[in-house]
């Protein structure tokens, strides 16, 4: 109980001070997409291995992980939306807080570049520790939850309206012909 108590004030607390932080933004969509390159890549870059490469081990996603976090904080510290003049930075925000050594034309440009970075950096690095460490996990084990490992279903016997690729296709084609009514 006690712990969901501490994690109520400590979200509420967060959420404040993000408040805050989010006032100094421009666009509240630049703000998150500098987030998300922050959380999101390496997550992504992590399960990403995880399901297709059944030689991830968790010290490789942990490292990687952190690496891909790090990479993107030494991005942010080095680079920042426009070239700045002395003291327009807004520290932790803009970046440039290591010291402008990159410049973007936009906030979202920067962000971009900067969920590539962490992505790659969390990618690699997975893999490398992962190539390094041992798997704690046998092939049985990983059964469902590695891609390689799982066994296909067939679809021969399924009615055509009950296959993925056919409800697929045909949400695809009714998506492209909404495009071309509204475009």
């Amino acid at each position: 109980m006690w712990m969901g108590k501490f994690a109520t004030v400590a979200g509420i607390l967060i959420s404040i001070a993000f408040a805050f932080v989010a006032k100094n933004v421009d666009n509240i969509m630049d703000f998150l997409q500098l987030v998300f390159g922050f959380v999101n890549a390496p997550v992504f870059a992590t399960f990403l291995l995880g399901m297709f490469w059944k030689r991830a081990t968790s010290h490789g996603a942990f490292f990687g992980l952190v690496a891909g976090t790090l990479g993107a904080v030494i991005f942010h510290g080095i680079s920042s939306p426009q070239p700045l003049s002395a003291g327009e930075t807004i520290p932790w925000i803009k970046g440039a807080w290591l010291g402008c050594h990159v410049s973007y034309t936009s906030s979202m440009a920067q962000n971009f570049w900067l969920a590539i970075t962490a992505w790659s950096t969390c990618f690699v690095i997975t893999i490398l520790v992962s190539l390094f460490t041992s798997r704690t996990k046998s092939d049985e084990e990983l059964k469902g939850l590695v891609y390689s490992l799982t066994p296909t279903q067939r679809e021969e016997n399924e009615p055509v309206w009950m296959r993925p690729a056919v409800v697929g296709g045909l949400v695809l084609f009714f998506a492209l012909i909404l495009n071309i009514i509204f475009w």
